[in-house]
C-alpha cells in the first residue's frame, strides 16, 4: 500500500508539473501571436498549442514532411519534456531511455 502511494505522489506531482508546462507554453504562444497583448485569456491559445501539436504529430509520420522549420524545433522541445516527464516519474532513475 505504501508502495502505492509512493507511485501515486509521483505520478500526481508529473502530472502538475505538466498542467504548468502547458500553462507557460500557452502564454508564450499567445504572447508570440500577440493575443494577449490585445487583453484575451491565454485559453485562446490553448488551441494553437494544440494544433501545433496535433501538427507536430503529422510531422512524425511524414504528413508535413515538406513543412519543416520551427515544427523540429518544438519536436524535439517536447521530446526533452517527454524525458523530462519520464524522469519525475522515476523510470529514467531505473536506467531506461527517454
Amino acid at each position: 500500500m505504501g508502495d502505492q502511494i509512493v507511485i501515486f505522489s509521483k505520478c500526481l506531482g508529473a502530472y502538475l508539473a505538466f498542467k504548468w508546462l502547458f500553462t507557460c507554453v500557452c502564454l508564450i504562444m499567445a504572447d508570440e501571436t500577440g493575443i494577449l497583448r490585445k487583453g484575451l485569456r491565454a485559453q485562446l491559445a490553448l488551441k494553437r498549442l494544440l494544433t501545433t501539436v496535433c501538427s507536430i504529430m503529422d510531422d512524425e509520420i511524414g504528413i508535413l514532411s515538406k513543412r519543416l522549420g520551427t515544427n523540429l524545433t518544438l519536436v524535439w522541445f517536447f521530446s526533452c519534456v517527454g524525458s523530462i516527464m519520464v524522469d519525475q516519474t522515476g523510470i529514467l532513475r531505473k536506467g531506461l531511455g527517454a
